[in-house]
């Protein structure tokens, strides 16, 4: 694996600045902090990659907060811990764009290489990423990860595909899903090269958060054998453009499925404090075919008498993060119950849902799949689609 990236050095000489000679020290600076304007750069010690704010006797020169909640850091470190090892060095643009760069320190010199062939050969990127010295509490998310978004990335494409959209097109800030669906290996590795346990915990639930969302909507085309009406499926965040518009085989009707749509302006508590502030459902399909509807528009068609055939909310069922809490999906169903009135509404899962939740479910009415993943859930929620959408 090693050997291979060092076939990444074969440009030109290539100093990006932020590695500097100093006396009988590297000097090296980084800015961290998610994956827009920062820069991230790592050292293979012979086991692992290691981000150089946790090698032995570095030093801290600055440590500087930038907003955003970015973090400027130089640090002196000894020469022997960087002379002539493999370097990774990954900068992203202020839009999200990243660059992975392989680098070398040897006798004053530093040399930095763009390597595509970390975005070309995915298998490669997943290797490279599994070399991460881990941070610990971020192993159990990391396994998750390797379980289930390669798996379900591919079941997407392959349904997408099935229903005559050749490709998913993404845009604003869904690089990152991007990633996911097309190089979940390299996606992987984008996650691992954040520096805290914490990024990556955030980067990691994310990630398989959005896969998990999609898979769902790829499953509702799929149990009504979709047949697209365009070529591609559109991912954005609330944008309230359709992820895709079919005709089914089996009902002979039309449906719109909206993904993550904001329901109301997001400005709108700084003028009404009172109203409900996480306003965006993960699935929203309508009967009928309907074009963009407007960002935080999609009130106006439940004003117009344009109802939802169904409305899903999709959780990783990991309680680490506030939207997976019981209370909070409670009152976002609430929310979605009162503003969409759907015809039917769902929770699905990928693990177990708390008792006390499937006991508040239960007694609303309100259909639920947990461990969707199972071939026998995902059965029950065939059905649950046909019996819901073919009437």
């Amino acid at each position: 694996m090693i050997d291979r990236l060092y076939d990444c050095l074969k440009c030109g000489d290539r100093d990006l600045g932020l590695i500097k000679a100093v006396n009988s020290e590297y000097e090296v600076e980084q800015t961290v902090g998610g994956t827009r304007g920062t820069s991230y750069i790592y050292v293979y010690d012979g086991n692992f990659f290691v981000n150089i704010r946790y090698l032995r006797s570095c030093r801290v020169v600055v440590r500087e907060k930038m907003g955003r909640g970015r973090t400027y850091e130089v640090y002196r470190i000894p020469r022997e811990m960087l002379e002539g090892k493999p370097l990774l060095l990954a900068t992203f643009a202020n839009s999200g764009f990243g660059i992975m760069y392989v680098c070398i320190a040897e006798k004053n010199v530093i040399k930095c290489c763009d390597c595509p062939l970390l975005k070309e050969n995915d298998e490669l990127a997943m290797q490279v990423a599994s070399k991460f010295k881990s941070l610990q509490s971020e192993d159990v998310l990391t396994r998750l990860y390797l379980d289930v978004v390669p798996r379900l990335a591919k079941e997407i494409l392959n349904i997408a595909r099935k229903s005559g959209a050749g490709s998913l097109l993404f845009a604003g800030r869904a690089e990152r899903t991007l990633e996911s669906i097309y190089k979940p290996g390299f996606s992987l590795l984008m996650s691992m090269i954040l520096s805290t346990a914490q990024g990556r915990i955030q980067s990691l639930l994310v990630k398989i958060s959005h896969v998990l969302e999609l898979a769902v909507a790829a499953k509702i085309i799929d149990s009504l054998e979709g047949i697209s009406a365009h070529e591609y499926w559109w991912v954005e965040f609330t944008w309230n453009r359709p992820l895709a518009i079919i005709k089914s085989r089996i009902t002979n009707k039309e449906y719109t499925l909206f993904y993550q749509p904001s329901i109301l302006p997001h400005i709108l508590p700084g003028f009404e404090p009172s109203a409900p502030k996480h306003l965006v459902p993960d699935i929203v399909v309508f009967e009928g075919r309907l074009e963009e509807v407007g960002w935080g528009r999609l009130h106006k068609l439940i004003e117009s008498g344009v109802k939802p055939v169904l409305a899903i909310e999709v959780k990783t069922g990991i309680q680490i993060i506030k939207w997976e809490q019981t209370n909070y999906i409670i009152n976002q169903l609430k929310e979605y119950t009162k503003l969409l009135k759907p015809k039917s509404i769902a929770l699905v899962s990928l693990r177990d849902i708390d008792p006390l939740l499937k006991s508040w479910l239960k007694s609303f009415g309100i259909k639920f799949f947990e461990n969707i993943t199972s071939e026998d859930v995902q059965r029950e929620f065939k059905d649950y689609i046909l019996k819901t959408l073919a009437i």
